[in-house]
């Protein structure tokens, strides 16, 4: 691995949402609605820099999050893995030099996430049906990630691309 001022800068972001899951999350909830703060981080760095999002960090912050849950284990760690690759993709072919298109992949991919991991719960046996899964659970998170992640995409995108902007600019050079 490179030790890079973008990676450093994405590693100590890393660790803040870890303590804020940890130490916020759990205070700041509205009935049974917690904020992710990991998922949020991990799709804004993810479209922050979608040619350089790689699985690793999904895949530990979502570790992470199922070692520090009741859920199964494994569990989000697809769950952040997939949104990751899939958020970064579209944002790197639907990148249109707007604030709609980041936004909008955000909100997209959070609530698939939350819809996923309550159909999973769902599936695993949890003594709550669908309905109640989505309405009580996944919609209610949702909607707190994506909170979450309005506030964390502009300070992210400014961090993350800011050693990129130190290489020169972003366009293509025609010959």
């Amino acid at each position: 691995m490179n030790l890079t001022r973008e990676n450093v800068v994405v590693a100590v972001g890393a660790l803040v949402a870890v303590v804020l899951q940890v130490a916020v999350a759990p205070n700041v909830a509205i009935f049974a609605a917690q904020p992710n703060f990991l998922l949020a981080y991990v799709l804004t760095v993810a479209i922050a820099n979608p040619l350089g999002a790689g699985p690793v960090l999904p895949f530990a912050l979502g570790l992470l999050f199922d070692l520090l849950g009741t859920g199964p284990v494994g569990g989000m760690a697809l769950l952040f893995t997939l949104a990751s690759l899939a958020a970064s993709r579209a944002f790197a072919v639907l990148d249109n030099d707007t604030l709609f298109m980041p936004l909008a992949i955000l909100v997209a991919a959070s609530f698939a996430v939350e819809m996923l991991y309550g159909i999973l719960l769902v599936a695993l046996g949890s003594p709550v049906g669908l309905a109640d899964a989505f309405f009580y659970r996944a919609l209610p998170c949702a909607l707190y990630d994506c909170v979450v992640a309005l506030v964390l995409y502009p300070l992210v995108v400014r961090l993350v691309s800011g050693a990129a902007q130190d290489r020169g600019p972003r366009t293509p050079r025609l010959r």
